[in-house]
């Protein structure tokens, strides 16, 4: 029977796993109700007063407003690991403010600079990568050459296609979906195929399996991040 619930966006300490669920100090939750995070410390936050940049989402959250205030309009929320572009920077207390770019690079809007980190864009060169995805089990395999170096479960589309294709760099972020509700900062994005994409989601936590709306390839923020450093511009995606 349920012991306790979560207020949205709060912090818990995962202590231990399995396959469904996670142990947290004071009982059991479903892993799909939850979305694990780096650490994140209000101390460590760092202001950043020159633009252009790119910055991921380092709190649960991070409201985006149309003006530099915290009671002005929302226009959107960002989740967890999300990434947009930086475009300029406003000083001030407590934190100051970061001015964010949409899709095209224009203004979205307004948001608190320590909801936000500084991400670097890894850029592997090399063109031996391969990255498979076994739609029936939901899991991803990567592999160096014929090495098996990791793998991990992934979500799939309703757009998924079998088929052996050219990986090519998409947005790093600032990408937006519209499904239910319009999704702003999608992170990480892997182009192949027709029209198809591997991206991080963090408006989910349900892995392992076909989802109804969404990209092709979703994965979750930090391992979709993994996978955009890691990929050479000739490497390969093979979906079966």
């Amino acid at each position: 029977r349920p012991i306790a619930h979560f207020w949205p966006d709060c912090i818990v300490p995962i202590i231990d796993g399995s396959n469904v669920w996670y142990r947290i100090p004071n009982g059991w939750v479903r892993q799909e109700d939850v979305q694990p995070m780096l650490p994140y410390r209000v101390d460590d936050f760092t202001f950043i007063q020159q633009a252009p940049f790119w910055a991921e989402v380092a709190a649960p959250v991070a409201p985006v407003r149309a003006y530099c205030a915290a009671d002005a309009p929302l226009v959107t929320r960002i989740g967890h690991g999300g990434v947009s572009q930086v475009i300029d920077a406003l000083p001030g207390e407590p934190t100051g403010w970061y001015a964010i770019a949409d899709q095209r690079g224009d203004l979205l809007g307004w948001t608190q600079g320590v909801f936000w980190r500084p991400v670097d864009v890894e850029d592997n060169q090399g063109t031996g990568n391969v990255l498979h995805f076994d739609r029936k089990v939901g899991l991803m395999s990567a592999y160096d050459n014929t090495s098996l170096i990791l793998q991990a479960r992934f979500s799939g589309g309703s757009e998924l296609q079998a088929g052996v294709f050219n990986s090519q760099r998409g947005m790093v972020g600032s990408g937006v979906w519209q499904d239910k509700e319009q999704r702003e900062g999608v992170p990480w994005q892997r182009l192949f195929g027709d029209g198809q994409s591997v991206v991080g989601v963090y408006w989910h936590n349900r892995f392992g399996g076909p989802v109804h709306e969404g990209p092709a390839v979703q994965l979750t923020p930090l391992l979709a991040r993994w996978v955009y450093g890691w990929l050479g511009e000739q490497s390969h995606i093979v979906v079966d």
